[in-house]
């Protein structure tokens, strides 16, 4: 995480900026004074692009982290992830482990990892076995995180088809493994 989102906005230059209509909403563009102001009140310029191009969180009214239809605020979605560690585990610590670092992490919703028991599919269909294992595609029920639904105080999921490798001897991957599986993205 870089050092510099630990920053924030005070209070003060917030509630100056907090009712712009942002540069992400097609239809609305920030005024020339307001880009003046915006540049003089927000010194961090890590800060002040996030706001430019993401808007205010509605939650805690720092800059989001990215936009992609929804807003994404990492420091609150972290918080979310963190509440609910304890309601999943893969059954090894250290995979556990990797996936919580990863959701804490996630400066925007395409960087979510998650845990997904087998019963969160439907339809599974086999579709070809390779060197390590076998290739299926199923129906996954809840679908991915998009974003957080601040009315209904939950994750917004969006239902999906996906593609599922059984991988032989799952049971021992190790960290190693899937920290190359993430680079070779």
């Amino acid at each position: 995480m870089n050092s510099n989102t630990y920053n924030k906005l005070s209070e003060d230059v917030i509630n100056q900026i907090k009712g712009f209509e942002h540069s992400y909403k097609s239809y609305c563009e920030l005024t020339e004074e307001q880009k003046s102001l915006i540049d003089e009140l927000i010194p961090n310029e890590e800060l002040r692009e996030r706001y430019k191009e993401y808007g205010l969180c509605k939650e805690c009214s720092q800059p989001n982290t990215s936009y992609n239809y929804f807003a994404w605020c990492q420091s609150c979605n972290s918080k979310h992830f963190q509440q609910d560690f304890n309601k999943w585990t893969s059954g090894n610590k250290e995979i556990d482990e990797f996936i919580q670092k990863f959701q804490l992490n996630a400066t925007r919703q395409e960087e979510v990892l998650e845990w997904i028991p087998y019963e969160k599919f439907r339809e599974i269909e086999y579709l070809a076995k390779g060197g390590f294992g076998t290739v299926h595609k199923a129906k996954w029920i809840d679908g991915y995180i998009w974003y957080w639904n601040i009315d209904q105080n939950k994750w917004y999921r969006y239902n999906t088809d996906v593609v599922l490798k059984c991988l032989n001897n799952s049971q021992n991957l190790t960290t190693d493994f899937l920290q190359e599986v993430c680079t070779v993205q």
